[in-house]
């Protein structure tokens, strides 16, 4: 049954392409009123997007913004708002003002549980965060699993959370793929004709530990000679990675830097199996791209889309963070494996993990009342 008509407000925290993906895959498709406003006009990414019309970005500092946040509640006098994140100054802005004048809202998150090892530093964490989200106003939006996990345990109701599931557009992936040549002239393009290609996307930083895949890498070469590793990004790590290779003498690693979309759909399509190997990854939503071009995933076990896109030994492989060894047998192991299997369970798995899924979960949320 559709809900009735509301006024919904959607604070981002900046725009980024899952965000305008949303937008036009879920909140479009609705009858809702909506108000976009973006704590920022670009912090981390580089796609250079053009707002939604009438779209609002904070700015000044903490008390100009928190101003701003009031100003922009009461101008457009929500029925509900969703807040994306719970820890930045127009978000705890927002959520306040919510619990103030009794507005359902709802904290959209990829965060998975986390509790510091300090018994002090996590009673404050849970203390602070339950009297921001233990709320009767309160829903929950995780991305997955363990991002239900973090709300339910500091502090929103079970049954206040609806997982919306973190998603990228397959359409607009696939177009583009469509549009493309077949995989073996990409890779001839790029003089890696006949090897299979592992491929990483991220930033160049150590969160993202390229390092212990380009380790990996050059052990499994010894004994695999017709492979390849395809690194795009860029960051403070670069020029050092890109040493690591030169002084070890690894052949077939290429550094392809910063690539965005449309032009990134070449390089999923190009490869053969994704790797994503990030000491700390909320989400990872190069996953879900990786996984909607067909790829096999092998993963970090501190990447959070794990549980709900890693099946493994059908779709892909989780290996302990940070070891090496481990890693490698991980990228040994899927060598030997049917890779046309892997993607189409890649795809299927993917395909239950959609924005056909977010909206129906959305109107759910939005019905609850």
């Amino acid at each position: 049954m559709q809900s009735k008509a509301k006024k919904i407000l959607v604070l981002f925290v900046e725009p980024m392409l899952y965000g305008f993906d949303l937008i036009r895959e879920v909140y479009e498709k609705t009858e809702h009123k909506y108000q976009y406003v973006f704590c920022d006009t670009g912090l981390t990414g580089k796609d250079n997007l053009e707002l939604p019309k009438g779209a609002i970005v904070c700015s000044g500092c903490t008390q100009q913004r928190q101003k701003q946040i009031k100003s922009i509640f009461d101008s457009f006098s929500p029925d509900f708002a969703i807040i994306n994140g719970y820890v930045g100054t127009e978000q705890v802005a927002a959520i306040k003002y919510c619990q103030k004048h009794g507005i359902r809202y709802a904290i959209e998150s990829d965060t998975p549980l986390h509790v510091p090892e300090s018994k002090i530093k996590a009673l404050l964490k849970k203390v602070y965060l339950r009297r921001l989200l233990s709320n009767k106003y309160c829903y929950g939006f995780p991305g997955g699993t363990l991002q239900k996990e973090n709300l339910v345990y500091y502090g929103i109701k079970e049954e206040n959370c609806y997982t919306m599931p973190m998603s990228v557009s397959s359409d607009r992936l696939l177009e583009v793929k469509d549009s493309l040549p077949i995989k073996e002239d990409i890779k001839e393009q790029y003089g890696i004709l006949d090897k299979k290609v592992f491929l990483f996307v991220g930033r160049l930083e150590p969160v993202k530990n390229a390092t212990v895949l380009i380790n990996a890498f050059n052990e499994i070469k010894k004994d695999e000679p017709n492979i390849s590793l395809v690194i795009l990004g860029d960051g403070s790590q670069k020029k050092t990675l890109e040493a690591l290779v030169e002084t070890k003498n690894i052949e077939d690693v290429h550094f392809m830097g910063y690539v965005t979309f449309p032009k990134i759909v070449e390089f999923y399509k190009m490869a053969d199996v994704f790797v994503l190997p990030s000491t700390h990854e909320p989400w990872g939503l190069v996953v879900n791209e990786a996984m909607i071009m067909g790829l096999p995933v092998i993963v970090s076990s501190k990447v959070g889309c794990r549980k709900d896109l890693i099946l493994e030994g059908e779709n892909g492989e989780v290996f302990e963070d940070d070891n090496q060894e481990m890693l490698q047998e991980k990228m040994k192991d899927i060598l030997r494996k049917d890779l046309d299997i892997y993607s189409e369970n890649s795809i299927k798995r993917i395909d239950q993990w959609n924005f056909e899924f977010y909206l129906r979960q959305f109107t759910g949320a939005i019905c609850d009342e």
